[in-house]
């Protein structure tokens, strides 16, 4: 099992911070946040691999260091300065987040381990604070870092979340460090999510 040390290696290969290995914080240095955070890293790696064409714009280094969140956070949070990335595909701009709060549909507050958002609603929720709506949302991934058997809860619980974001987000995921047969097949029906395990 990988250990912190490994994990924050990770994500300086994948955050690739212009000011070098170690110009990010983690607000709480354990091995479920830093699991996030190689997630909300791996984001960024897919982004880049779409190709410059695809990626015309970044603001993930308008915070230095740059801080991943503790715990369940607001996106319009000035506590510390939170970071995120931006990028444009396709002429549409987007963010990826770590540990933002989300309105369901049914207007339930959920937090979002990574995600990926529209720009113009996290603007505008960080200028008018409030939780960003779920319309908003493009991509939500739910990390579990365990040292311990995956319990079937989880599953339900993370299909229940992704029924209450709505139909408008397209990707979605459960990543995990560990594996489970029962949960893998549970995912396999569509509109549920993707079974990651690394």
């Amino acid at each position: 099992m990988a250990t912190l040390a490994d994990l924050e290696n990770a994500i300086d290969a994948l955050l690739m911070h212009p000011a070098g290995p170690g110009s990010y914080n983690l607000v709480r240095q354990v091995e479920d946040k830093a699991y996030e955070a190689y997630v909300f890293g791996l984001c960024l790696r897919a982004v880049r691999e779409l190709g410059r064409d695809a990626v015309t714009a970044w603001n993930l280094w308008s915070a230095h260091p740059f801080i991943f969140r503790g715990g369940p956070g607001q996106i319009h949070s000035q506590y510390r300065n939170y970071g995120y990335a931006s990028f444009t595909l396709n002429n549409h701009e987007f963010e990826i987040h770590a540990g933002v709060e989300f309105l369901g549909s049914s207007r339930m507050t959920h937090e979002l381990d990574v995600c990926i958002m529209r720009a113009a609603e996290a603007q505008r929720c960080r200028a008018q604070p409030d939780d960003p709506p779920c319309a908003s949302l493009f991509g939500a991934w739910e990390c579990k870092f365990y040292d311990q058997p995956l319990q079937k809860h989880l599953a339900r619980a993370f299909v229940g979340l992704v029924d209450d974001l709505g139909s408008n987000v397209r990707l979605t995921g459960f990543c995990s460090n560990r594996t489970h047969d029962q949960m893998r097949d549970y995912f396999q029906p569509q509109r549920r999510p993707y079974p990651i395990s690394s």
